[in-house]
């Protein structure tokens, strides 16, 4: 098996100099679930650096899911958190000094991109798009697609560290080029990011995943999940208690469109209660029985991804105007789901 600590960047050094500048006693350390393992090797960095270390053992979804209360709590100096970059939108109301360890991997991928490139031929206008883990060689890959004579897009959006990046729920970068592409080549693990980039923008996406090792078409998976989203939103057309969910987590709450969606709902002749919560879970939810449908304003991921989870329907804002009718399933595909 191969060591995390080789195929990513922990700044173990920075780290290390980070406590000591700062004199700092008490450390909380927030892993994403990929980096987990690496949970004893990273408290003993901090310890030898002579703080105490503390894991944060709840689940840790993006740089939206600061553990605030938490080192509030535990009365830590300094969060550690990994795997993701700063969000500009955050600063002003974090209360609890942040270093972001954004965990750069160190892998190489260029014959995987030479067979991206071969998935590519139907298309010559290409948007790239990755994940914070691989932003810094996403000039050699646009060097190489532009040698193959593709042309290249790229976005670069305020409010995004670089230039590119996407996040679960921010796909801004993408979108601000979509229409003069035809289509996208993501670079990063796993599904949910390059079937999200999809949702977003609605073209062809490939995708290179580094860990796998493999290239491959999104456009299926992601077309499951749209037929699902339709189902959810038909279900949810006939609901009159509704549910509105809060989030409680610094980077998903927003309550002034949870405030408008509950006099939208109620202008609609429906019935809606707000609901608050930070960790929006099935097991939750049925403690409502009374409620036929429900509308999330915290993470859509939750809403795109896990909706088979849940006994109701789990709508995203933009799916509610379909549902009670103010927005047509046409408009709602046109505009991308996230």
């Amino acid at each position: 098996m191969v060591e995390l600590s080789t195929l990513f960047d922990l700044e173990e050094r920075r780290v290390r100099d980070e406590i000591v500048k700062r004199g700092v006693s008490r450390v909380l350390i927030q892993l994403p679930e990929g980096l987990r393992s690496e949970a004893v090797r990273i408290s003993s960095i901090v310890e030898e650096a002579g703080a105490l270390a503390i894991v944060s053992a709840d689940p840790c979804y993006g740089a939206c899911d600061l553990a605030l209360n938490e080192a509030l709590i535990l009365s830590a100096d300094l969060i550690i958190h990994y795997g993701h970059s700063e969000l500009e939108r955050l600063k002003w109301r974090v209360n609890v000094p942040v270093i972001y360890i954004e965990a750069k991997a160190n892998i190489d991928i260029k014959s995987l991109v030479e067979e991206a490139i071969r998935q590519l031929s139907p298309w010559e206008k290409i948007g790239l798009a990755t994940v914070v883990q691989h932003t810094h060689i996403l000039s050699d890959v646009e060097e190489t697609l532009k040698r193959a004579g593709k042309k290249v897009y790229v976005g670069s959006e305020a409010g995004l560290k670089y230039p590119g990046q996407v996040l679960g729920c921010d796909y801004r970068n993408a979108k601000a080029i979509s229409k003069h592409v035809e289509a996208f080549l993501f670079i990063g693990g796993g599904l949910f990011h390059a079937t999200g980039l999809y949702l977003a923008t609605m073209k062809p996406v490939i995708a290179v995943d580094p860990f796998e090792r493999k290239v491959y078409r999104v456009d299926d998976e992601a077309k499951r999940i749209i037929n699902r989203r339709w189902m959810s939103i038909s279900e949810a057309s006939d609901a009159r208690t509704w549910g509105v969910i809060i989030g409680l987590k610094i980077g998903q709450m927003d309550f002034e469109t949870s405030l408008k969606v509950k006099r939208d709902i109620e202008g609609a002749g429906r019935r809606a209660v707000l609901l608050a919560m930070r960790e929006v879970t099935p097991e939750i939810l049925m403690n409502f029985p009374t409620i036929e449908a429900y509308v999330n304003t915290a993470c859509p991921r939750i809403s795109l991804y896990e909706a088979q989870k849940f006994h109701r329907p789990v709508l995203t804002p933009k799916e509610l105007y379909v549902a009670i009718g103010r927005v047509s399933w046409e408009e709602y595909l046109q505009s991308g789901l996230l």
